[in-house]
C-alpha cells in the first residue's frame, strides 16, 4: 500500500518550539537560582567586558526593541551590574559598562552557556551538528523571506 504524502505531515515548527521551550526554561530555572532572568544574563553576556557596549547597539544585538532594552538596562543599573558612562567626543553617546558585580553575574552567565555546549557537543557528532546548523539556516531564511513578502503584502 502507498503511503500518501499528506497522511503525515511533519510539524517542524512544533519540534523547534517544544525545544526552544525546554532551553528557554532550562535557562530560567539556572537564572532564579541567582535571582536573574535569561535576558538579564543575554544582556550581561552582549556587553564588551573590557571597553563596554554602546547602548544603541545593544537592543540590535539582542533582537529587543528600544522600549524593552531601556527597561531591562535601567533594572541591571539599579541593581548594581552596569553603569553608564557618557562618551568624550558625544555627550549623547552612551557606553553601558559592566561594575564588578556585573561582570561576576556574566561570567556566572558565560559558564552556564559553555556547560550546556559542551553537553552537547558530547552528545551531537560533528557531522550532526553541520547537518543541523545546515538545517537552521534553512529555516532561518524561509521565515525570514516569507516575512518579508507578508510584510509586502500589507
Amino acid at each position: 500500500m502507498e503511503k500518501n504524502a499528506n497522511d503525515k505531515i511533519e510539524h517542524i515548527d512544533l519540534i523547534l518550539k517544544q525545544t526552544w521551550l525546554a532551553v528557554s526554561k532550562m535557562y530560567s530555572d539556572l537564572a532564579q537560582e541567582h535571582h536573574s532572568t535569561p535576558v538579564q544574563a543575554l544582556t550581561l553576556l552582549k556587553i564588551d567586558p573590557k571597553s563596554g557596549t554602546r547602548s544603541t547597539n545593544l537592543g540590535p544585538k539582542m533582537a529587543i526593541g528600544p522600549t524593552s532594552i531601556t527597561r531591562i538596562i535601567k533594572y541591571l543599573e539599579d541593581n548594581g551590574y552596569i553603569y553608564k558612562e557618557k562618551t568624550s567626543f558625544d555627550k549623547r553617546e552612551v557606553i553601558i559598562k559592566l561594575t564588578e558585580k556585573g561582570l561576576i553575574y556574566r561570567d556566572m552567565a558565560k559558564e552556564m552557556v559553555i556547560s550546556f555546549n559542551k553537553i552537547l557537543l558530547e552528545r551531537v557528532s560533528p557531522h550532526k551538528l553541520e547537518i543541523f546548523k545546515e538545517v537552521m539556516d534553512e529555516i532561518f531564511h524561509t521565515a525570514v523571506e516569507l516575512n518579508a513578502k507578508h510584510a509586502q503584502m500589507k
